[in-house]
């Protein structure tokens, strides 16, 4: 497995979706676009689909599936700019020079075979990728500076045909956007299904001209994912799930209608919030947490760079002896410095979901796990 290395900023954007909203509701198509059918079905915040000499893709806020956040038309830069092309930002693909601001959209264009499109990026410490940090050393990749104030210099002498970004509530992308670059805004966190975020993958691959290798990974992923959760439809009982930890005196759980969420339930697990009404991350007390998830059968956590025991566990704080779990051999664990478990846990749901229906039928049928990719029982 890759060395994987994340921060807090990352593990709560990522792996909780930081955000209040709602998911979408839906999306709407537009007479004016003349385009074909939608490519995208699964993603309810994103609309795909081709026109004339064109591509249109189309990205929807979560409390608003009419008025889009932003509209791009991707042409071909080989060929000339269609007539009557409807209202949107104009991308000439494939992108040859990309900043990127999310190591898990490198990633993707990684597995897409793009990488080398990838010649900036923000927030360096959080990329995974061996090409981008030899590129950062030998200068082919641009160190544009922090995520929250990029370098408008540096940007602008490297000239990036786009800026890829996930935009998440309250960013300011003002500075970026006056730069005259197209700022291409990625909603896939707002998606409440985990295939639905999946099938983002198909953006990337139509902004960097991998579309057929973006369909057929994201049909794999979909076709894995449909097999798995009808198996894990056929266990008894479904174990009761606590995940996270306590953080700095606040304990953040996704909410009972987020992709997290989702994936636990998919996977044959009963999450402890199922009947919040949040899509997004919860931010609760230790009483909070203990008062619904204290008789939890599954507990799953993720730590950085180190080894859990029940006796590191009660370490950290005593009162989680108080949770079941903790007691009976139901911690599971994931160490994020070893397991790529935030790279893969967006356009490649299937494998989390794995891991989870493995720990969760081994608790029906009382047997050991036989694999697990990112997760390990965690030892009394």
């Amino acid at each position: 497995m890759s060395r994987f290395r994340i921060g807090m900023r990352e593990l709560l954007s990522l792996s909780l979706s930081i955000f209040l909203l709602s998911g979408c509701s839906g999306k709407q198509n537009q007479a004016d676009d003349n385009a074909g059918i939608d490519l995208a079905p699964e993603a309810r915040c994103l609309y795909l689909a081709d026109g004339d000499g064109y591509r249109i893709a189309r990205m929807y806020a979560p409390d608003d599936t009419v008025h889009p956040v932003a509209t791009y038309l991707l042409v071909p830069r080989d060929k000339p700019l269609p007539d009557d092309l409807p209202k949107g930002t104009v991308v000439r693909v494939p992108l040859a020079s990309t900043l990127v601001y999310s190591t898990v959209t490198a990633e993707a264009m990684k597995e897409l075979g793009s990488i080398s499109s990838v010649r900036g990026v923000v927030d360096k410490q959080y990329f995974t990728q061996p090409e981008i940090q030899e590129g950062l050393k030998n200068g082919k990749v641009t160190d544009a500076g922090a995520a929250s104030s990029p370098s408008a210099e540096k940007i602008i002498a490297m000239k990036p045909d786009a800026i890829i970004l996930n935009l998440y509530e309250g960013m300011d992308v003002a500075g970026v956007d006056a730069l005259g670059v197209p700022l291409i805004k990625l909603m896939d966190n707002h998606e409440l299904s985990p295939l639905g975020r999946a099938e983002w993958i198909k953006l990337i691959g139509s902004l960097t001209g991998k579309e057929s290798i973006a369909d057929s990974i994201y049909n794999s992923v979909a076709a894995n994912y449909k097999r798995l959760s009808e198996q894990t439809s056929r266990l008894g009982r479904r174990p009761k799930v606590l995940t996270e930890n306590m953080y700095q005196g606040v304990w953040y759980v996704p909410g009972g209608r987020s992709f997290q969420s989702r994936l636990i339930q998919d996977a044959g697990g009963d999450y402890f919030r199922k009947d919040d009404k949040s899509a997004g991350t919860l931010a609760l007390s230790f009483e909070e947490v203990f008062s619904k998830g204290r008789d939890a059968d599954i507990w799953l956590l993720k730590v950085y760079d180190k080894e859990l025991t029940h006796a590191t566990l009660l370490k950290e704080d005593a009162r989680y002896a108080g949770f079941k779990a903790a007691g009976n051999g139901g911690v599971y664990y994931a160490n994020t410095a070893d397991a790529a478990i935030f790279n893969d846990m967006v356009y490649h749901p299937d494998r989390l979901l794995e891991d989870y229906a493995e720990i969760f039928s081994s608790f029906s049928s009382g047997k050991a796990p036989n694999h697990l990719r990112y997760f390990r029982k965690m030892p009394n």
